[in-house]
C-alpha cells in the first residue's frame, strides 16, 4: 500500500507542477525516483496519465479524470492525520504572502503582531505588490487579491468585498466646484489607479444605471496610498478602495464625491495553489484575517 501511495502523491504533485523536476524538489527525492513511481502507476493502470516532451508535461485525457481522485485521496490522509496532529502542535517555519501594496499596509500589517505574538514559532515573509504573482512559481503559500481572480488553477476563499469610491479634499472641491454626473469627472482633475487594462476609464454603477468616463490628471499610480497622500493634499478627484479611506472619511480630510456613484463591487480573496493539501500556517492565517476583516 506504501508504494501505490508514493505513486499517487508523485503523479498528484507532477500533475500540480507540470514538470518532474519541480516536483521532485517539492517533495524532496530525485527525479528518477518521481518518473519510476508516476510510470509504475501508469503500468499498473494500463493508461498513460501524462504526456511527455522536452518542453513541457501535460495531463492526458485520463489523466484529468484520475488526478482529482488522487488528490481527494490524499487530502483525506493529510486531513486525518492533521486533525490528530494539530491540535497539539504549535504552528511552525515559515509562511511566505503576496498582498496588493494598498491592502497589505492598511489592513493586512496592522494585524501581523497579534497574529505572530499567537505563534511565536511561525515567521511571515510578505511581499507588497500590485503584480500578479505566480504561486506556484515562485513559491508563495498564499495571496490575498482584491478584485477578478484570473487564474482557475487556483484555489480561492472569499474574505470579504470591496468598493472604489469617489473623493476629493474639501478644499479641491472649493475651488473647482464638485461634480453633479460622473460626465463632468472628464473636466477635472483626476489621480488614477495604475490598475488593470485601462486605468484611465472609470466605469461607475448609480443607482439604476451605469456610466463610463474616460479620465486623466497630474497623477497615476499603483500605488493607493500614493494617491491617497495626493488626494489629501488637493491634487484632484480619486475613485480609491473603500478599505484604504476610512480614516481620511472620517476626520474631513477626504469627502464623497457623487456619493450615489462607485464602482462595481469587487470581492477580497484569499488564493492558494490547491484546495487540497492546505498547510495549517495557512488555514490559521486565513481564519484569523478573515475574522478581522468581519470585525
Amino acid at each position: 500500500m506504501s508504494d501505490r501511495l508514493s505513486e499517487i502523491a508523485a503523479f498528484v504533485e507532477v500533475a500540480r507542477q507540470r514538470s518532474f523536476v519541480r516536483a521532485a524538489d517539492h517533495l524532496d527525492v530525485s527525479v528518477s525516483r518521481v518518473s519510476r513511481a508516476v510510470a509504475a502507476l501508469e503500468t499498473r493502470l494500463g493508461v498513460r496519465l501524462l504526456q511527455r516532451s522536452t518542453r513541457r508535461v501535460a495531463l492526458s485525457e485520463a489523466g484529468r479524470l484520475h488526478v482529482a481522485r488522487c488528490e481527494a485521496l490524499l487530502a483525506e490522509l493529510v486531513d486525518a492525520e492533521a486533525a490528530i496532529s494539530e491540535r497539539n502542535t504549535a504552528l511552525r517555519g515559515a509562511l511566505r504572502i503576496s498582498v496588493p501594496s494598498g491592502f497589505g499596509l492598511t489592513h493586512l500589517a496592522p494585524m501581523l503582531p497579534d497574529f505572530l505574538r499567537q505563534h511565536p514559532q511561525l515567521s511571515i515573509e510578505l511581499q507588497m505588490s500590485n503584480r500578479f504573482v505566480d504561486l506556484i512559481e515562485e513559491g508563495y503559500e498564499l495571496a490575498i487579491r482584491v478584485g477578478t481572480l484570473r487564474d482557475s488553477r487556483l484555489a480561492a476563499r472569499k474574505l470579504g468585498t470591496n468598493r472604489r469610491i469617489l473623493v476629493a479634499a474639501p478644499a479641491y472641491l472649493r475651488e473647482h466646484g464638485a461634480p453633479r454626473h460622473p460626465r463632468q469627472l472628464a473636466q477635472r482633475a483626476c489621480l488614477v489607479l495604475d490598475i488593470g487594462e485601462h486605468p484611465d476609464q472609470w466605469a461607475l454603477h448609480g443607482r439604476n444605471t451605469r456610466h463610463a468616463v474616460r479620465v486623466g490628471g497630474p497623477l497615476l499610480s499603483n500605488n493607493v496610498l500614493a494617491l491617497r497622500t495626493a488626494c489629501v493634499a488637493g491634487l484632484g478627484v480619486a475613485l480609491l478602495p473603500r478599505f484604504a479611506l476610512g480614516a481620511q472619511l472620517a476626520d474631513g480630510a477626504l469627502v464623497r464625491v457623487l456619493p450615489h456613484w462607485q464602482s462595481a463591487e469587487q470581492g477580497i480573496y484569499a488564493v492558494y495553489p490547491s484546495h487540497r493539501f492546505i498547510p495549517a500556517k495557512v488555514r490559521a492565517f486565513v481564519d484569523f484575517v478573515e475574522s478581522r476583516l468581519r470585525g
